[in-house]
This record gives structure tokens, C-alpha cells and sequence, in this order.
């Protein structure tokens, strides 16, 4: 992989605006900036696997990181309240306060974006909304042409695929109720070759809300559709994946990435950061870990991460796969408090996000026999063809 020869780079981002933006080209009364500084390699990592990370960032928002000529290319588009993310090769899925939002790439139209032509490999906009409620919804996956998701307000995971507001299809076998009082904080599932095989939670209870008592030390990760518990005592777990064959889980009261034997319940730290550990993808060897801030407004909430409150950095880490050892971290300065998911997006590089207020003022239409941008109203087409004859 290239080396970044300057090992501190530092660079200033505009929300909203791709594309290759440093300070110096920023009218500074448009928008406040966004600080992000490349502690080590993350970027050339970033650009020599020829990808991009959607994001899912607090307070409000989903993000589109990719790299050109060392730099960063950012996409940014406002959200109610963005949580969990699922991708595939033309579909991102996001899930909001109360719905759950599928956007499609128009890769065919992308380079004849208005607004920037012949620049973007891909531009992503709103397809789908389903109007989900309150559900809270963590790790998220496409299974075809439905969306699973792990539903934490009702301890269980649910499709998502518009005939109920969800239809829950597994829940812990030690969860006796039904209902919006997340009884145990499930928030995380490893989703591999078409089936759920694991979940996390952050408490063995079936009290409502009683994973709080013991939520620094009382995560579980457990087998699925079984139940059994493979691993237990974790701070705050999240984001199990299943990785060539293996088994990773983020410990984000710890700041660490776990590799779990399924079997005995061994855990092994594979690597410790910086930051309360959210958000977990794999590409090329490398691994993608967001990370955040702690929530002040909570206070002391007793997680050994704690110690080092005001070292603790809002950002992605890129950590090797077969080492453990850290390549770099896209440190957000400011802007980013929490980066709640992280996905990757193989072979795009240079992409844009359009939410449905910014899609409906450059709408594109896209059917089998073919598509365009919409620059202009139907009155003003009717004029223009009046204007011809």
C-alpha cells in the first residue's frame, strides 16, 4: 500500500460539498467545517483499495468518504437522527428516527449530474422510505430484496419490507415479552451467507430497560437462532462480524476489537483505540471501526474506556486484519461526535448522497429503457417546446 509521506494530515471539509475541499476553498459564512486530520495511513489505505466508507454520524447525518490523489472526498447529506447502515453493490439502506430509507445508485446518470458532470462515479438517491416508528434500529442487512434488521426498542430482529411497520423473526430465547421496553439492548447481529449467526446484547434481563444496572460489564454475544451464549462480562458489545470464518466483535466499553472462539468463549484483543468502538466492516485485509466520543449528558456510566475520557477521539480507525496493528485514524475534530456505522462501498471512489429535499430540486428518473436528470419543471418544458414550433 502507498505511503502518505507526511504522516499528520490535516484537512478541512465542508458538510454537503464533494469533492477535493480544502480550507483555502471555502467561502467560511456558508457552513461551519469539518476538521479531520489523517493520523497515520488511513488515507492512502483508503485510496489503494479503491472504495468508499458510508458513515453514520451524530448528531445528524450519513457521510461518503472516499480518497483521490491522497485526498479526501466527502459527501454529506442531514438525517433524522442516522443509525444503522446496510449496503450492497447499488443499494444503501439507512435507518432514521422513524423510517427506514433505501437509496439506489444511479451510476448510469452519475457523470451527468448537473451539478457536477463528468466527476462522480456514483450518486445515491432516495428510492424507498418505509415508516418504521421508534424502533431504534442498530446493525441492518439486505437479505435479497427485504432488510433485516435488529430492532433494539423490541429486543428482537425484524424485516423490514413495508406490509407491517416490522415483522420480528428472532428474538433471545430469555426475552419473554413483547413490547417497546428494550428489555435487553440487542444491538448488534453477524449477518454471513444469507443467515443471522450471531447477536449482541448488552444484558442477559428481562426486566424492561434492565441492561442499565449492569450495562459496563453485562454484554453478551450469542449464537443465533439457538441463543446459546458464547461470550459473556463484555462492556457494551457491538457489531459481531463474522470474518473468513472467524468471529470479531467490537467491546466498546474498552475501546477494543475482539476475535471470540465461538466454541469456548475466548476472547483475544486484536486491538485497542482510542475511542468507544461502534461500527465494524472488513475490505481488503483491512478492518473499519468507528469511533466516539462518550455521551457527556449521561455522565459516569462506569465503562473502563472511561480513564481515558479526554484522550478518546470521534473518527475511523483502519486496523490490519492478519496484525492487529493500527494503519491510521480519521480523527473528526469537530462536527462528529459519534459514528454509530460504517460500511464499505467496493469500487467507488468519488460518490454523492442526495437526501429527498436535495433530490426533488435535481430529480433524476431512472426505468428499463433508461434515464435522465429533470433540470427544469413540466411548465417550463411546455414553454421551451412552445417556443420551438
Amino acid at each position: 500500500m502507498e505511503h502518505i509521506s507526511d504522516s499528520d494530515v490535516e484537512r478541512k471539509l465542508q458538510p454537503g460539498v464533494t469533492g477535493n475541499v480544502l480550507a483555502s476553498e471555502i467561502d467560511e459564512a456558508l457552513a461551519p467545517l469539518i476538521n479531520v486530520r489523517d493520523t497515520g495511513r488511513f488515507l492512502s489505505v483508503l485510496e489503494a483499495l479503491q472504495c468508499t466508507l458510508a458513515i453514520s454520524r451524530r448528531p445528524s447525518g450519513v457521510a461518503l468518504l472516499g480518497v483521490e490523489n491522497g485526498i479526501p472526498t466527502l459527501s454529506a447529506c442531514v438525517l433524522p437522527r442516522s443509525m444503522g447502515l446496510a449496503v450492497t453493490e447499488s443499494r444503501l439502506a439507512i435507518a432514521t428516527v422513524r423510517e427506514l430509507m433505501i437509496f439506489a445508485n444511479v451510476s448510469s446518470l452519475a457523470p451527468k449530474y448537473p451539478l457536477r458532470p463528468d466527476y462522480y462515479d456514483a450518486v445515491f438517491v432516495p428510492r424507498i422510505s418505509h415508516f418504521t416508528g421508534d424502533l431504534d434500529l442498530h446493525d441492518m442487512a439486505f437479505d435479497k430484496q427485504v432488510v433485516l434488521a435488529v430492532n433494539t426498542r423490541y429486543s428482537c430482529i425484524s424485516v423490514i419490507d413495508g406490509y407491517f411497520n416490522f415483522t420480528p423473526i428472532w428474538q433471545p430465547p430469555f426475552v419473554t415479552g413483547f413490547g417497546p421496553d428494550d428489555r435487553c439492548h440487542l444491538n448488534g447481529m453477524a449477518f454471513h451467507e444469507g443467515k443471522v449467526r450471531y447477536a449482541t446484547a448488552l444484558g442477559h434481563t428481562d426486566e424492561p430497560f434492565g441492561w442499565r444496572k449492569n450495562m459496563a460489564h453485562g454484554g453478551i454475544v450469542m449464537e443465533v437462532p439457538s441463543g446459546r451464549i458464547v461470550a459473556e462480562g463484555l462492556s457494551m458489545p457491538h457489531s459481531p462480524r463474522l470474518i473468513h470464518g472467524a468471529l470479531y466483535v467490537l467491546e466498546g466499553g474498552r475501546g477494543h476489537v475482539l476475535k471470540i472462539d465461538p466454541k469456548t468463549g475466548l476472547k483475544t484483543v486484536v486491538t485497542a483505540l482510542p475511542g468507544f468502538a461502534h461500527g465494524l466492516a472488513e475490505y481488503g485485509g483491512v478492518l473499519f471501526i468507528g469511533l466516539s466520543k462518550l455521551r457527556e449528558k449521561r455522565g459516569p456510566q462506569e465503562l473502563p474506556i472511561e480513564t481515558q475520557r479526554d484522550r478518546l477521539v470521534a473518527g475511523v480507525a483502519a486496523v490490519d486484519l492478519a496484525s492487529g496493528a493500527l494503519l491510521g485514524i480519521l480523527d473528526f475534530y469537530n462536527g462528529v461526535d459519534e459514528i454509530f456505522d460504517v460500511q464499505v462501498m467496493p469500487g467507488i471512489r468519488r460518490a454523492e448522497i442526495l437526501n429527498p429535499q436535495q433530490w426533488a430540486g435535481t430529480p433524476s428518473i431512472v426505468t428499463m429503457r433508461g434515464g435522465f436528470w429533470q433540470t427544469q419543471s413540466r411548465e417550463k418544458d411546455e414553454e421551451d417546446a412552445a417556443g420551438r414550433r
